[in-house]
């Protein structure tokens, strides 16, 4: 009876060791109950500072329209109300990472996560629950990516991207807090133009941008030409469109400067085009060239009116204006318009 006893303590035993040696596999467990796992309070924290460029650019009061438009667009975009996390822990080892995926809410979120002792290299982003931007290459630090949609044309991205790193010492039989600041990988960018009963639709997109992003050395890539296409919205109360998108940003470097790109407009970073559609069928096509880099986390406003002829013209002394009349959309970009 006492043999039949030891037999089945120890098969409970070795049984229970199993069970919980399969509950650490799983990433998104409780591994509270791991005996390599530790219990420790992780804070994210989304910085931005939208409202102030916005009111420095459009040098407005609180009670401005546009500012009004503007903040409320951009806000949603960069401050989202709810989004999901993907936290990636990295050991410097090179041994397999621990993954979680988090739903937060507001600017700050806190909440107790578990995980074995180790040095790790930190990877925290949101934004890749934009239906045009996938996440990618997730086995190592070095390698995880945030890539745009690699078509000729895209939508402006309706969840900006944001991303923050550390480098952790994760103690056994500690008590420890991390806080991490999630910043900017994304720009906006808003065409604000008067209308004109004189011209038929008008379209914005924004071209030369970054189409990639690596979070771990916060760096930008150019894998693909694209037109972000914006997304129009009317300024209540006012005769203007405000044409708004959100996007990787531009070289900081003059383009012609830049790697592996040249330019034929005198070293613009960055361009917006602009096609107007003329009562006789015909389409009038602008480009504005930007000489000013936008960098990440800027909000970038750009004031312009349009003409009887459908070009548009700007006293912006850094953005250059060329307007071609009849414009056939053979030769550059296929643009999905």
């Amino acid at each position: 009876m006492i043999r039949q006893f030891k037999f089945w303590a120890t098969a409970l035993l070795i049984l229970l060791t199993m069970l919980t040696q399969q509950s650490c596999s799983y990433i998104d467990d409780d591994r509270s109950d791991c005996e390599t796992s530790y219990s420790l309070t992780y804070k994210l924290e989304v910085v931005s500072n939208i409202n102030m460029q916005l009111r420095e650019q459009l040098k407005a009061d609180a009670g401005s329209l546009t500012l009004k438009t503007l903040n409320n667009y951009f806000a949603s975009v960069f401050q989202p109300s709810t989004t999901e996390a993907r936290l990636g822990f990295y050991p410097l080892d090179g041994a397999a990472p621990v993954l979680f995926i988090r739903n937060i809410q507001g600017l700050r979120s806190m909440f107790s996560i578990s995980i074995p002792a180790d040095n790790y290299r930190h990877i925290a982003v949101i934004g890749q629950s934009d239906p045009s931007i996938f996440l990618s290459d997730t086995t190592k630090a070095s390698t995880v990516r945030l890539t745009q949609s690699l078509r000729d044309t895209v939508d402006n991205h309706i969840q900006a991207v944001m991303a923050g790193t550390l480098n952790m010492n994760v103690l056994g039989n500690a008590d420890q807090t991390w806080e991490v600041d999630l910043y900017p990988a994304d720009a906006g960018v808003a065409v604000v133009m008067r209308d004109n009963p004189k011209v038929g639709r008008v379209r914005v997109f924004l071209a030369d941008l970054a189409t990639s992003f690596t979070p771990d050395d916060s760096t930008w890539h150019w894998d693909h030409a694209s037109l972000v296409r914006t997304t129009p919205l009317t300024v209540t109360g006012t005769d203007s469109t405000a044409y708004c998108g959100v996007a990787f940003p531009s070289h900081n470097t003059t383009a012609t400067g830049a790697k592996g790109i040249r330019r034929a407009d005198g070293g613009a970073l960055w361009h917006a085009v602009v096609l107007v559609d003329m009562p006789d069928g015909t389409v009038t096509r602008t480009l504005l060239s930007l000489y000013k880099p936008l960098k990440a986390g800027d909000i970038r406003v750009i004031k312009v009116n349009v003409n009887d002829d459908g070009g548009i013209s700007t006293t912006d002394s850094n953005v250059g204006a060329s307007v071609t009349l009849d414009w056939k959309s053979g030769g550059e970009y296929n643009p999905e318009i």
